[in-house]
């Protein structure tokens, strides 16, 4: 099965913690009522980030049941107040048509302003867009370039998917030795994404020695990571199809492989900050 089959971009994610730029000026917005922000009983204004957090429970259905356009509303005020994440979640509503009408105009330029307040996942929706062509011209180079920029910030899944853009030579030179660097970072910091690549990689010899056992180590700890819903069937049928190829001492050893690798990616979990759901990122498929 090719690579470019079962893998996909850019998950809704978790990301970083947000911080609100509180000398950001508020401006118009479409879409916007034109309301007062909201205070407190006391009078006092609420707090940027209390606003992104009350939007984005309404944008989730967490303890509130999921409405977009009260989610959208609350976004609003919190982007206009200077909060990254905001600015990225308003983006992605405009991207989706959550709450709004679907802007791809707009989203790019709330996805501007968030990456200009330091949005990782804005740089790596900005880098989507152009890579699947989302109400932009699909643009290889340009979405490389974006991701690039998002891999330099220690982004994970930005790592994946230049990795991926590497092995198949999309507004890249081919470059299958960057690739499989690029997926190890990725994989190593967590993103089960990678892990899959790099053992559909290792079962196909793509880039590196054609090996069973390490292909079957990585499938497997990816699946022990928990890989999307969507790329499950896909990851679940390459592991069957690299076991059948192992005799039963090579299964027992490839096994305890995806044991350490698993251990090992856990370990430097283990020492990283949790990563928060302040800023979520579009999904496509390659």
């Amino acid at each position: 099965m090719k690579i470019q089959r079962i893998l996909f971009a850019l998950m809704l994610l978790v990301a970083y913690p947000a911080v609100a730029d509180s000398a950001a000026r508020p401006e118009p917005l479409s879409g916007a009522t034109g309301e007062p922000f909201p205070q407190q009983p006391n009078g006092a204004a609420i707090d940027p980030d209390a606003m992104y957090l009350t939007g984005l429970m309404f944008d989730l259905g967490e303890g509130v049941p999921q409405d977009y356009k009260e989610a959208f509303r609350w976004y609003v005020l919190a982007a206009v107040a200077g909060q990254r994440g905001a600015m990225n979640s308003l983006g992605l509503m405009y991207a989706l048509g959550h709450g709004v009408s679907q802007d791809h105009s707009e989203a790019m330029k709330w996805w501007t302003k968030a990456a200009e307040s330091g949005s990782v996942a804005a740089l790596s929706n900005i880098a989507t867009t152009y890579y699947a062509g989302l109400g932009v011209q699909q643009n290889y180079p340009e979405a490389a370039r974006w991701f690039q920029l998002a891999v330099d910030k220690g982004d994970a899944d930005a790592m994946n998917m230049l990795g991926v853009m590497y092995a198949q030579g999309l507004g890249v030179t081919r470059d299958r030795r960057n690739a499989v660097k690029l997926l190890g970072q990725s994989a190593y910091l967590g993103c089960s994404s990678a892990m899959v690549n790099l053992g559909v990689l290792h079962a196909d010899g793509t880039g590196v020695k054609h090996d069973n056992t390490q292909a079957y180590a990585w499938l497997i700890a990816a699946l022990a990571f928990g890989v999307p819903a969507e790329l499950h069937d896909a990851t679940v049928y390459k592991l069957g199809m690299t076991a059948a190829r192992l005799g039963p001492d090579q299964l027992s050893r490839a096994q305890e492989q995806g044991r350490k690798i698993a251990a090992a990616i856990a370990g430097r979990q283990a020492g990283t900050p949790d990563r928060r759901p302040d800023q979520a990122r579009l999904r496509s498929m390659i």
